[in-house]
């Protein structure tokens, strides 16, 4: 029988031109390695190499033979792959989302109700989303809109709702709403990762200078300490604690509110019965 090992000594006697050579990369003795192509040439019954006193070369059957062994090898290694991320899948609940606060809700429910499984999540734009759920890659994404569509099922779960965190000494801090427009054009702390929110805040406030922070505690730590106005959500609200310098007023415009579907392929619908009947 046939060894990928002997099909790799083969790969390596070619890039190297010599056994010698080819030996040195392969960690091997030289006669182990003649040893293993002599019993390949006998497995597959025909001569790979014209040898002479002193050096041995393929022959055209051996560079056919080269060549096929390299894509066998590329084949193997696309299977094992192919099977490792099968064998991850059947263990990983993967989540796709386009926001974090309903991916955080969502992780929480998964946890809840699909322990045995390793969560894993990820903030994306809506296209990669789309296209990950179609190859399989999540098993339900998080989207701020409906769908209609043949393979996909999606259901409401969760509404957010932003807010803007204003210093007590801001000049609408006593307001009782804001609009975006009004807010455009000041210098603003804003937390990175925050998917289709930030296209919201670029759009909606053109004018606007973003301090963007990657780091959350930081983020808190100015918000809490600079005279920067920020923006917050009634999700925020309800699970962590606001800081007591600031006055947190409603946003005017219905760009500020998102509805979140939960999309998942309708062959998974049985396999979700648990989570989609909690939601």
């Amino acid at each position: 029988m046939i060894e990928l090992e002997q099909l790799q000594h083969l790969i390596t006697f070619q890039e190297c031109e010599t056994l010698s050579k080819a030996a040195k990369q392969l960690h091997i003795s030289q006669p182990v390695l003649t040893r293993s192509m002599q019993k390949l040439e006998e497995e597959l019954e025909v001569s790979l190499f014209t040898r002479t006193k002193n050096k041995i070369s393929f022959n055209e059957t051996g560079l056919l033979a080269a060549s096929l062994a390299s894509r066998l090898l590329e084949d193997t290694k696309d299977m094992k792959k192919q099977l490792q991320d099968f064998e991850r899948k059947l263990h990983t609940f993967a989540i796709g989302s386009c926001a974090p606060a309903p991916l955080l809700y969502m992780g929480q429910k998964v946890s809840q109700y699909y322990p045995q499984k390793a969560l894993l999540t990820e903030i994306k734009d809506m296209s990669i989303l789309m296209k990950g759920l179609k190859e399989k890659d999540y098993i339900i994404i998080i989207m701020p809109y409906n769908i209609e569509d043949y393979d996909i099922e999606s259901i409401p779960f969760m509404e957010e709702q932003l807010f803007f965190s204003l210093p007590l000494s801001h000049r609408f801090a006593n307001r009782k709403s804001i609009s975006l427009k009004e807010m455009d054009g000041e210098r603003m702390l804003l937390m990175s990762n925050i998917g289709f929110w930030h296209e919201m805040h670029q759009r909606t406030m053109p004018h606007t200078k973003f301090i963007i922070q990657n780091d959350r505690s930081i983020f808190y730590d100015l918000v809490e300490l600079s005279s920067l106005p920020s923006f917050t959500s009634d999700y925020v609200m309800k699970t962590e604690t606001m800081p007591q310098n600031r006055h947190i007023i409603p946003i005017e415009d219905k760009e500020a509110k998102a509805t979140f579907y939960c999309w998942y392929l309708k062959e998974n619908e049985i396999k979700l019965k648990s989570l989609l009947y909690h939601l």
